[in-house]
């Protein structure tokens, strides 16, 4: 079985991309709003197949009205540097049902003094972001999850901006059913 990478296509996700990747944007508050915008765009085509949508319908004596709700049952959890990529993370929970963020250096691991340790995770989906894929910190969150925690893959999605391609080789072989969503390989 092979690795499930998605690279993202969309010229305008592309476009907020390389000017993030290569901090194109001098001007701060153009940037935070590119991150924000780039977010939106990159949970949205993450998650359009994991969301599910309630049609509700309320009728009244003389009219009927329509309301669409988010699945309150489904938890999310996003693991991520909240330092690095708050302001991609800022607007999600406008499309995504109550989020649960944690914070997690990737490159400072230390899985015993970790929060996951006391949690049933079984119960999320879980969402890792990290805005470049550099480092093997990410393997040992994800073999941590699927042995200790019995997380299925499938219930893991990564998302990166760009990301390495030995990493992406190792977790070949090492994950091959885990999803991987990315703008940009090196």
């Amino acid at each position: 079985m092979r690795l499930n990478i998605h690279t993202l296509i969309h010229p305008t996700i592309h476009k907020l991309a390389h000017e993030i990747i290569y901090q194109k944007s001098h001007n701060k508050l153009q940037h935070t709003d590119n991150e924000k915008t780039l977010g939106m765009l990159i949970f949205y085509e993450i998650l359009r197949k994991w969301l599910k949508i309630n049609n509700i319908y309320i009728k009244k004596v003389d009219v009927l009205k329509e309301r669409h709700l988010l699945n309150k049952l489904d938890k999310y959890l996003i693991l991520t540097n909240i330092i690095e990529c708050y302001n991609i993370l800022a607007d999600i929970p406008r499309i995504l049902p109550e989020p649960y963020l944690k914070h997690i250096d990737f490159n400072n691991i230390n899985i015993n003094n970790s929060f996951y340790s006391n949690e049933n995770l079984q119960e999320y989906k879980i969402i890792i972001f990290e805005k470049f894929l550099k480092n093997y910190g990410i393997i040992e969150i994800i073999n941590y999850l699927h042995k200790n925690n019995q997380i299925d893959l499938n219930h893991i999605k990564i998302i990166c901006l760009a990301c390495n391609s030995n990493i992406l080789k190792y977790l070949a072989k090492k994950h091959p059913q885990l999803s991987i969503y990315t703008i940009k390989i090196n």
